[in-house]
């Protein structure tokens, strides 16, 4: 009999979730620095989160 393990999601689901994270996150730090800054923030949380969700990958495998 083989074991059943519940599938691991695409890495591709795991970044898009890292980057909408990190453009709520960061959207929300451009808002309090003021509407300048919001998209700027908003795209560099973008590219946090896709880096921390591989790091995270990584160290959950």
């Amino acid at each position: 009999m083989t074991e059943h393990h519940s599938p691991e999601p695409p890495s591709t689901f795991t970044y898009a979730v890292g980057a909408g994270l990190g453009v709520l996150i960061g959207g929300a730090v451009g808002l309090f620095l003021g509407d300048g800054y919001f998209l700027a923030a908003a795209l560099l949380g973008a590219g946090i989160g896709i880096v921390v969700s591989f790091f995270v990958r990584a160290f959950l495998r």
